[in-house]
């Protein structure tokens, strides 16, 4: 059997099984649209025979449909996902991978060389602060990959004694401005106790100028921070010993620093990014989700999959909004090899109902895998039964329109009416989505069913353009039919004719010109002719307006139209041009002197010429 056959016997039982079984149908179609719900029974009577009168009764996909899917099968980790089978990001053999490395794990191996990346950015960044503790139990604790250095040299240096600029003694100098004394001593004790080698200021009890920071924090809001630190610099020249508050110092060293991500991102200055964050580690953190995706960016374009690996596994394993994680693993999809992608599926937590939290991501192999057939007719790969299976069962439980229109359009193009029919109907009950109705209007002109599909279409006329033009298509059909399988009443025409105006539509325009031009009411003829080139010039449209001209021997407006569209519309040419004889009346002899002979009106010229 080919690779073909084996995916549609696949997704053929997978079919049977999901909309044969009452226990799997969805409840949600309980609105009571008779249309659909029509074409539901419609549906019912016919899928056993599965289009048998145009296939060989030996042919596999006729088999008898095996047992009720399982449920069990569909809990497997994230890690049983199969990789995409086409990225943006760059091919798994194009870099050193372990083969060895477990899901959730780092499957790249280390760039030889790791010295510090170079950098031309100048920017004030303050010590390290510690790594944010990553939350939720279902994820291993992973540090932050830009966090200060462990080991001897670090404890070492946090030995040393701690530095007058490294101590906050803000509250300290407030007591001390208001004198109170024992508030003064109790902040002397506690800084004792917590920096034993530290000591007080000479100067603690001189008065010092105070500042109002508000008019610089006003600055920092407009994202100016060389403004700011020029409005320091005032300040400090007229109160040489005001300081401004770590607070605001903080918070502008951040962003100064996230400025520099900024522009250097823009500039695709990847090793400027990088260093930037390297010295300035209290940037990667949850709160700082932007400069992380763009750390891991930065080491992606310079294809180091191992750190970028690292900062997103960081993310998944210390952030907990689901929004920003699901943001972060379809970034890695289009930045990082597949191996590395599948690997972060790994990481995903527990839903509440017992699901990977990324399940939906990794379907997305399948998903372009199906829609690559669907456009070029043949697989790169052949997506494995088991997946197959998995896949149905997830579009059930999730309520997927999008992914079962997408089976549905995989059996359209395989000409499979019945069961494409199927699809669409199914993707109904999840939700009324314009390309579910358009499908299974399509699906029903397929299988003659032109009577349903006219119903629907004209149910749902309002719900999109395509599904209005479906309608207009439709009834086109008929109106230009050599024998029309419906005839439409006159409420039919007058929405047909809105339709058509509404959608300036040139197909329904000129199927207009046609009947009205069988009726011999040649003026509404030329006016939807008109009408129907003038929306989109077509054969119709145009041989439309050239009957009308040759029937009435109007050799000017067939000549305007063999000049303007003879080249584009070849029918043109089986149109010749009336051209009338004229021959010169004499002019008559006066009769009566009495009557003049230059005339005077042109009404008078007539008389006496007739």
């Amino acid at each position: 059997m080919s690779s073909k056959s084996k995916l549609k016997f696949s997704l053929l039982a997978a079919t049977a099984v999901l909309l044969l079984n009452p226990g799997l149908v969805s409840k949600t179609f309980q609105n009571g649209d008779s249309e659909l719900q029509a074409q539901e029974m419609s549906w019912a009577l016919t899928a056993p025979a599965n289009d048998a009168s145009k296939r060989d009764a030996s042919d596999p996909l006729l088999a008898p449909v095996p047992g009720a899917v399982s449920s069990s099968a569909v809990s497997a980790a994230n890690a049983a996902f199969a990789p995409p089978a086409a990225s943006i990001a760059p091919a798994a053999d194009r870099v050193a991978v372990n083969p060895q490395a477990a899901p959730g794990d780092n499957p790249f191996l280390r760039q030889a060389a790791s010295a510090p990346v170079a950098t031309s950015v100048a920017v004030a960044l303050p010590a390290a602060l510690p790594a944010a503790e990553p939350r939720g139990a279902s994820t291993p604790a992973v540090a932050n990959p830009f966090a200060a250095a462990t080991g001897p040299a670090a404890e070492a240096a946090s030995a040393q004694p701690a530095s007058a600029t490294s101590v906050d003694i803000s509250a300290l100098r407030y007591y001390a401005s208001t004198r109170d004394l024992k508030r003064v001593g109790a902040e002397l004790r506690r800084l004792k106790d917590l920096y034993p080698d530290w000591q007080p200021p000479k100067d603690l009890f001189t008065p010092v100028s105070q500042v109002d920071e508000q008019p610089l924090w006003n600055i920092y809001a407009t994202g100016n921070y060389a403004a700011v630190r020029a409005g320091i610099a005032r300040a400090q020249s007229v109160n040489p010993k005001w300081q401004p508050s770590e607070d605001l110092m903080t918070k502008l060293q951040l962003g100064e620093a996230r400025s520099l991500i900024d522009s250097a991102m823009a500039q695709s200055r990847w090793k400027d990014v990088i260093s930037t964050a390297q010295g300035l580690p209290s940037l990667m953190v949850c709160g700082e989700m932007q400069v992380q995706w763009n750390v891991a960016e930065a080491f992606a374009r310079l294809r180091n999959y191992a750190d970028a690996f690292d900062v997103y596994r960081y993310i998944l394993s210390s952030c907990d909004d689901p929004i920003m994680r699901l943001s972060t693993v379809q970034k890695a999809s289009l930045l990082i090899p597949p191996v590395g992608f599948t690997s972060l599926l790994a990481l995903g937590r527990t839903t509440q109902d017992g699901h990977p939290e990324f399940e939906n991501l990794g379907f997305d192999g399948i998903r372009r895998q199906i829609g690559a057939f669907i456009e070029h007719g043949d697989f790169s790969e052949m997506p494995a039964n088991e997946e197959i299976t998995r896949f149905v069962d997830f579009i059930q439980r999730n309520a997927s329109v999008e992914d079962a229109n997408l089976v549905g359009w995989y059996f359209y193009s395989q000409k499979e009416w019945t069961t494409a029919n199927a699809w669409f109907l199914q993707a109904t009950k999840f939700k009324r989505d314009p390309k579910s109705i358009e499908g299974l209007i399509l699906t029903l002109r397929q299988m003659d069913k032109t009577e349903d599909a006219l119903k629907l279409a004209r149910h749902y006329i309002k719900m999109s353009p395509d599904v209005a033009r479906q309608y207009i298509e439709i009834v086109s059909s008929v109106l230009t039919a050599d024998k029309p399988a419906l005839a439409l009443g006159e409420t039919e025409n007058a929405l047909f004719e809105e339709t058509v105006t509404s959608q300036k539509s040139a197909l329904g325009a000129q199927a207009l010109g046609w009947k009205y031009l069988a009726g011999n009411d040649k003026a509404a003829a030329k006016t939807w002719f008109a009408d129907s080139v003038e929306w989109q010039p077509t054969e119709g449209g145009v041989v439309g307006l050239a009957v009308l001209a040759a029937r009435a021997k109007n050799g000017r407006a067939l000549s305007a139209l063999k000049v303007n569209y003879g080249k584009t519309f070849t029918a043109l040419q089986d149109f010749k041009v009336y051209r009338p004889r004229y021959v010169a009346k004499r002019t008559p002899k006066m009769r009566d002197k009495s009557v003049s002979s230059k005339p005077r009106t042109l009404v008078d010229y007539l008389r006496s010429a007739s």
